[in-house]
């Protein structure tokens, strides 16, 4: 008897979104990524009134060892589903549907950190089940941004864009779904850091 094989990323996103309303999905880089640590705390803030909008609450990342799973979640809180892609497959799958274009950055510094098929960017997809995208942000890693690292949405704006979306007062359009985000950077973290916020 063959032991049961396990789904893939993509296949796991998909089961999940099947059995919610939808998904408030966010990348993150790795448990050594200072921004990503605290983007992740940021969802754990608004992770309640997810769920109880019917959604699901999921983090992606292609950093594989399960050890660094649990250091992320120690240093975060973060206790709902990680889908965890060291291939990349989930991102792949969102790019060929449209949803959203994560960034994969494959340099020989990322293999050595053990990212073999290159590291996935900072994104988020809030997605329907019916496939119908609420909203989406994916990092375009530039100098400016010091790799793809800081310069991300404040999730609880993004949170009540989608609420509104799902309540039927904004219309899903390409500009409602993509634009209008504050952003946070090296201040933003300091802040945290310093002072919890």
């Amino acid at each position: 008897m063959s032991a049961p094989s396990t789904p893939n990323p993509a296949q796991q996103f998909d089961s999940i979104l099947g059995a919610s309303s939808f998904v408030f999905l966010l990348y993150y880089r790795g448990h050594w990524c200072p921004f990503c640590i605290a983007h992740l705390k940021e969802l754990v803030a608004i992770s309640d009134e997810i769920k109880a909008a019917g959604g699901a609450v999921v983090a992606a990342t292609a950093e594989a060892p399960p050890e660094l799973l649990q250091k992320v979640r120690s240093s975060t809180g973060f206790t709902d589903t990680v889908i965890v892609d060291p291939e990349n497959l989930l991102a792949k799958e969102l790019k060929s549907r449209g949803l959203v274009d994560v960034a994969i950055t494959d340099s020989q510094v990322y293999r050595l950190r053990g990212y073999k098929h290159g590291m996935a960017q900072p994104a988020l997809l809030v997605l329907k089940s019916d496939g119908t995208a609420l909203q989406r942000w994916a990092i375009v890693p530039a100098l400016m941004n010091l790799g793809g690292a800081t310069d991300r949405p404040i999730l609880a704006e993004v949170w009540e864009k989608a609420q509104k979306q799902l309540r039927g007062e904004v219309a899903v359009t390409t500009e409602s779904v993509t634009n209008g985000y504050t952003t946070t950077g090296v201040r933003h973290l300091l802040g945290q850091k310093l002072f919890g916020r």
